[in-house]
């Protein structure tokens, strides 16, 4: 290929990621507006709803059962005889009987046990088939969210979608702590919203609903079933290890530090913000170019490592700044850095795993996520009596950091994504120790500002390559625009 079309390819490339990054950069806002809200309320009000959404989020994706990846593995290439609607029809049907015995036997046989593993003792039983409920409109516009990625002349509605549903559960029952003390209206008022969000976008795609009398075949089930069932702990441990470490910190030292902590989770995942439609575009990408775009693979990769570490950098050096703005939340200020390392492990890892899907081999996945819930609850049990939140923070980043090394390692045997290993551990290098130094001279804010500057020093000196390449696409992609117009990308 010509120098001139790789760089239109690589133009494309770039538009095509901002294109899909519309939804998340606006989602940031109204994580955003969020966080703002839940600051001007104070731990002490917030405490039981964010842990009422991160059960939700937990349940949610354990009644989907990892269809929902089924569905975006399987949409485009269907058995013979079948569509991709029908697929996802298939996976709705399947996830609401799921979530329906779920929520019944919970609601029905073990309430008290649920409600108080939760830390809800003083909201009592009635949570438990609320939590049910709004789990299961959550899964449901999950699903859409997933059905409207697939048509580009739909990208519109799949933002404002994706949008409505990040409003759903991020923004819109917190205004209920204007008005009520009590986290059932908080819990209705999220109800609400996602039903209503559920009910106007199946109507505008209600034709997808339709199954023919073969559509469940032995064989259609018996792809997308185990094949979900492989992927579905990734998906339920990012928010499993969040709400146990609620639960038990509100269990073991009180709702205040439960709503302190859930705030600082809350504010880490600024971080994820840079990833913007990147998560959106790139696994679809990789499948479909694994066997003859490596290159440009493991440059993006390493360029996310650039942005991400770099972000990380910034929010360290000015943390303070935030809970200047919320000192009901300054407890949380020593373990804001471990907390956003976690979700740096996250992000990152989604990035250095395709290889065990590439190689059809999810089982590593699966005991990697084991690994980290496991080691997750077992440091909580362990560090939260003995350091507080410190010891929450502990033990959520030494279990991502767990899943991370492993998943990274056998991801990267079977398919190598990873540009240059020695920038990568040289990067986690400088990014572990800023995390400690965030740590540790918490509340100092001039010296963290010199050590968050150091970091993005010896970032710039050692990905500057990846720095020419990322302007160059950028500058490429922003003529090409300016040349065509307001006309897109093709």
């Amino acid at each position: 290929m010509s120098s001139k079309g790789q760089s239109s390819g690589a133009e494309s490339f770039v538009g095509n990621i901002l294109k899909y990054s519309v939804a998340t950069w606006l989602g940031f806002v109204i994580s955003a507006v969020a966080l703002v809200i839940t600051g001007i309320l104070g731990p002490e009000k917030t405490a039981d709803p964010l842990t009422f959404m991160s059960a939700t989020a937990t349940l949610m994706n354990i009644g989907i059962l990892g269809l929902d990846q089924s569905l975006l593995r399987f949409y485009a290439e269907p058995d013979k005889g079948h569509t991709g609607d029908e697929l996802f029809a298939v996976c709705v049907r399947i996830s609401l009987a799921v979530m329906a015995v779920l929520g019944l036997f919970f609601s029905i046989v073990c309430p008290g046990w649920l409600a108080d593993t939760l830390s809800f003792q003083a909201l009592g039983t009635g949570i438990v088939p609320l939590l049910f409920l709004n789990a299961a409109f959550y899964m449901l516009a999950r699903y859409l969210s997933v059905l409207l990625r697939f048509d580009p002349a739909q990208l519109r509605l799949y933002t404002l979608e994706t949008l409505l549903m990040q409003a759903c559960f991020n923004l819109f029952y917190l205004f209920a702590g204007f008005f009520f003390r009590s986290t059932f209206a908080y819990a209705i008022l999220s109800i609400c919203s996602f039903a209503a969000v559920v009910s106007v976008f199946f109507f505008i795609k209600r034709r997808a609903l339709k199954v023919q009398k073969n559509s469940f075949h032995r064989e259609v089930v018996g792809k997308l079933v185990p094949y979900g069932l492989a992927l579905a702990p990734t998906q339920i441990m990012i928010y499993l290890n969040n709400t146990f470490s609620l639960a038990f910190i509100g269990n073991t030292v009180g709702t205040t530090q439960k709503g302190i902590f859930s705030f600082g989770t809350r504010l880490s995942q600024m971080v994820a913000a840079i990833q913007a439609g990147f998560a959106t575009f790139w696994g679809p990408y990789i499948f479909a170019n694994y066997k003859t775009e490596q290159r440009r693979i493991t440059l993006v990769h390493d360029i996310l490592d650039l942005l991400i570490f770099s972000f990380y950098a910034l929010l360290v050096g000015f943390e303070d700044i935030l809970f200047w703005l919320f000192p009901a939340y300054k407890e949380c200020l020593a373990i804001f850095p471990l907390l956003m390392l976690a979700v740096v492990f996250s992000i990152l890892c989604e990035g250095t795993v395709y290889g065990s899907a590439i190689a059809k081999k999810p089982f590593y996945d699966t005991v990697g996520i084991a690994m980290s819930t496991l080691g997750n609850i077992g440091l909580c049990i362990l560090l939260v009596p003995r350091l507080g939140l410190t010891g929450a923070a502990l033990a959520l980043a030494g279990a991502n950091g767990c899943m991370f090394l492993f998943r990274t390692l056998v991801g990267q045997h079977f398919y190598r994504t990873v540009g240059s290993v020695g920038k990568t551990v040289l990067g986690w290098g400088v990014c572990l120790a800023l995390c400690g130094a965030g740590s540790v001279f918490a509340g100092r804010f001039g010296i963290k500002l010199v050590c968050s500057f150091g970091a993005l020093t010896v970032y710039a000196l050692v990905y500057r390559t990846e720095i020419d390449r990322l302007c160059g696409f950028v500058l490429g992609f922003i003529r090409k625009r300016t040349k065509n117009g307001t006309k897109p990308s093709e």
